[in-house]
């Protein structure tokens, strides 16, 4: 992006290059500890980075335009359908913002899924959001005949809304960062600006993510992916979840899960933490019964 580097003056306009930035967005996600070695001072990275930060700025808004917008651009929530979860939640799924699915296999992450791929497609009554769903697999294959014989349910709760349930869900197959990256910077903006996509799922972000070899490289993408997926959530009205399977954590693995903990919590919104037990509860209530 030529309009950056020619917005900044001829000094840190020299800095940029002596860094290796060509726009704005690299110039926010480049580490701190990369212009260091640089030699570039704390006082002019903080003003290479407010100068990228201006440029990106949007325009600003008052209060009283923010308590006057229109319900579809305010936050809506993706009901579980579940008077427990969505108690739990307080009314299920957030829109514009990133929800972590997080917790060790079986624990039920991908049946709950595959239920909120049919749920949003109601109307708002109904606590949907009337919106269509994008599935990015990175690990599994993506389970349709289990998403088929769900659906087959919604038929025959709600036959009055003649809604093709398994046509409104969007899957994608990934197995590379480059690939996950790409998806959701292009082609996915361009499959929301012609569909009605309310729900975007990535399952499971932590399986391309775990092979990196430099953690800087890795928060980098991360960053870049989250930035990517807030920018559609919140142009959109859409919620996002992305799925990480955790195992139990021991004294062995405090550690490296308290440096999981910081890197996440500052990317995802809202964590909800997936245990299987066997201990027996009482049948939960379905709104749909």
């Amino acid at each position: 992006m030529e309009d950056f580097l020619e917005s900044l003056s001829p000094y840190l306009k020299q800095l940029a290059e002596k860094a290796c930035i060509n726009d704005a967005h690299q110039a926010i996600l480049t580490p701190q500890a990369h212009m260091l070695l640089k030699d570039i001072t704390e006082e002019d990275m903080h003003a290479l980075k407010a100068a990228a930060a201006k440029l990106l700025a949007k325009p600003t808004i008052t209060a009283s335009e923010l308590s006057n917008l229109p319900y579809s651009k305010r936050y809506s929530r993706v009901s579980f359908a579940c008077t427990a979860l969505n108690k739990c939640t307080r009314g299920g799924i957030l829109t514009r913002g990133i929800t972590e699915f997080c917790g060790s296999a079986s624990a039920g992450k991908t049946q709950l899924l595959l239920h909120l791929c049919l749920t949003v497609q109601l109307n708002d009554e109904l606590g949907g959001l009337s919106g269509g769903v994008a599935f990015i697999c990175t690990e599994n294959r993506f389970p349709s005949k289990r998403l088929f014989e769900m659906s087959k349910y919604f038929i025959r709760k709600f036959p009055a809304y003649e809604i093709n349930y398994m046509a409104n869900v969007h899957v994608e197959q990934l197995h590379e960062t480059d690939a996950l990256l790409k998806c959701v910077g292009e082609r996915l903006p361009a499959l929301m600006s012609s569909t009605c996509i309310k729900l975007i799922i990535i399952d499971s972000v932590a399986a391309v993510f775990r092979t990196y070899t430099d953690y800087a490289e890795r928060s980098r993408d991360m960053r870049r992916l989250a930035n990517h997926l807030l920018n559609l959530a919140y142009k959109y009205n859409s919620a996002v979840i992305c799925v990480n399977q955790r195992k139990e954590i021991t004294i062995f693995t405090r550690f490296y899960y308290q440096f999981i903990i910081l890197t996440h919590y500052r990317t995802f919104s809202r964590s909800i933490f997936f245990h299987p037990t066997k201990k027996k509860f009482e049948k939960p209530t379905y709104i749909f019964d």
